[in-house]
């Protein structure tokens, strides 16, 4: 009897561990098919879009493109918008690279239609390939009014420098297996609209707000629950709409939650409209910091946008969030290392990397400014030389004195980039 159950039980144990072989055997299959396989694929749409290049129309392009592709797209060490690899996007998304958007027939974009343009900025679908374009690594704007895309499309087909062709290219974008499988499971790409799209009257201040917010802005992708998540065709069903709480990293790998936008005191209850207006297209908070990334200044708004938006915040419903602080950077301290004291305090690494060769690459100013006098009037006035930047203007805020060590020590950290790219190529 007793050997019976032992039998018994020994069957169950080998049934059970088939199954779970079978099982598993599933698993490595379906992740290898995923491995191989590329995005789903839909059926291109062929939308009418006749783009009229004018010169209103290219400036308010540029403002768009400047705070809605410049971010992912701009190659600062050429000054165009020829790519780059996102290394600040988490590695459960993939390794991803935005790509070449400049007039180049090749590497970009200059062969497309501004159909085709158009199908990818609204429905998230690319129109060579017909492949889904993840919304966390590409947004869409179904929203945004005709008159607004069709000012994108038309900065894209102009002359200024920041679209000017360039054969060269980031490394292709290689998507993780969860989100091949979110792609396959869960994302759809959106309708293409079938009527037209105006915008509201920028006199409406609280429309122009709302406009801009939810449509242009898309700002409750960052400041929801969850980083990257809204609802396109209503974005107040966001989950944690403008309430912040998400996580999202910095360029040094640390994570940092999303402010709470609406007009609690957890959030922008106590803030004046100017305070706003300074955080949005001035890039520095009310306590005089710099705006930590991914938040970066909006300098394609003018002040009445800004005021507009801030009208549309204070009117919203005000949402209790109990934000997590960001974490400080350690100091080294000013008499240990007076530049890196200075880089940190000033929050440089926020953008440029703790190496100096984040979003703006600061490495190569041992070649592009020969003397401090450069570097500082360069600080000081960064849209001098490139107007709609994110670099905001340090003058006022970095104390005259404390220039010569934050240069110094910019200056050594090229002089490594330099090193480290010697000893590489030796190396090969």
């Amino acid at each position: 009897m007793a050997r019976s159950r032992t039998r018994r039980k020994y069957g169950l144990l080998r049934v059970a561990l088939w199954i779970l072989g079978v099982i598993g055997v599933g698993l490595a299959a379906g992740a290898g098919a995923l491995s191989l396989l590329g995005m789903p694929t839909y059926e291109v749409p062929k939308p009418p879009v006749t783009v009229q290049v004018t010169p209103a129309r290219v400036e308010r392009g540029k403002r768009l493109v400047s705070m809605l592709c410049r971010r992912c797209h701009f190659d600062g060490s050429t000054g165009v918008l020829q790519g780059r690899v996102m290394v600040e996007v988490p590695p459960t998304v993939g390794k991803v690279s935005a790509p070449n958007i400049t007039r180049d027939p090749e590497a970009g974009i200059g062969g497309w239609s501004g159909s085709e343009v158009a199908v990818l900025l609204r429905t998230g679908i690319h129109p060579k390939t017909g492949a889904l374009v993840p919304p966390r690594v590409m947004p869409r704007w179904p929203k945004m009014s005709d008159q607004d895309l069709l000012a994108i499309l038309a900065y894209l087909q102009s002359d200024d420098p920041w679209v000017a062709p360039s054969s060269e290219q980031p490394p292709p974008t290689r998507y993780s297996l969860r989100t091949k499988f979110r792609a396959l499971t869960r994302l759809e790409p959106l309708p293409y609209p079938r009527g037209a799209i105006a915008a509201p009257d920028p006199l409406q201040a609280e429309a122009w707000g709302a406009y801009l917010v939810d449509d242009v802005l898309q700002c409750t992708a960052c400041h929801g629950r969850v980083w990257g998540e809204i609802d396109y065709v209503d974005p107040r069903r966001t989950p944690g709409y403008l309430a912040g709480g998400a996580a999202t990293n910095d360029l040094n790998g640390v994570v940092l939650r999303a402010a709470n936008l609406t007009p609690h005191e957890t959030g922008l209850g106590g803030w004046t409209a100017d305070q706003l207006r300074r955080a949005l297209i001035d890039g520095f908070g009310p306590d005089g910091k710099v705006m930590r990334w991914p938040m970066v200044r909006h300098a394609g708004l003018e002040p009445d946008d800004a005021e507009a938006i801030y009208v549309y915040l204070q009117s919203l419903e005000p949402v209790e969030t109990t934000v997590e602080p960001s974490p400080p950077y350690r100091l080294v301290g000013r008499k240990a290392d007076p530049g890196l004291h200075l880089y940190t305090v000033h929050g440089c690494q926020y953008c440029h990397g703790q190496t100096g060769r984040g979003i703006g690459d600061l490495t190569g100013a041992v070649d592009r400014f020969a003397t401090d006098e450069e570097l500082i009037a360069f600080l000081e006035d960064p849209a001098q030389k490139h107007p709609l930047t994110v670099m905001p203007s340090w003058k006022g805020v970095i104390a005259p004195e404390d220039y010569p060590a934050l240069c110094a020590y910019v200056r050594r950290l090229g002089e490594q980039a330099k090193a480290q790219g010697k000893a590489k190529k030796g190396k090969g």
